[in-house]
């Protein structure tokens, strides 16, 4: 048995500011698309197709995250900066030891994602 990930589905309450968080801060280049009731946008993110979609529109009333991303980056000041500057926040702990700094952060839908920058 193989697996691949073909997409990344984010259902969103806020739709016009996870497409601007996931453009400003991940550099995501969204198309915009039609559908029965509403509009979704699709993208790429770190090579995985994403799709950010009205979560009224597919009927998911889930207010916490199920999955959490580890997204390793290079300057992880810069990553904070991107984030507040564009609605979302930190948890306010940023944890360094020897090897790594990492901070947990929440886009504007407050999914959880933790970015680590290995020294």
């Amino acid at each position: 048995m193989t697996y691949q990930i073909e997409s990344m589905n984010l259902a969103t309450t806020n739709l016009d500011a996870m497409v601007g968080f996931y453009t400003h801060v991940f550099g995501v280049e969204f198309e915009r698309h039609e559908i029965a009731g509403g509009e979704l946008y699709e993208g790429t993110f770190a090579g995985i197709p994403l799709v950010l979609i009205p979560a009224a529109l597919v009927g998911i009333a889930a207010t916490d995250n199920r999955m959490q991303l580890d997204i390793a980056v290079s300057d992880i000041r810069s990553v904070i900066e991107q984030v507040e500057g564009h609605g979302g926040r930190t948890n306010g702990k940023l944890v360094e030891d020897d090897e790594v700094r990492c901070i947990g952060v929440f886009d504007p839908d407050d999914n959880f994602i933790v970015f680590k920058e290995h020294k």
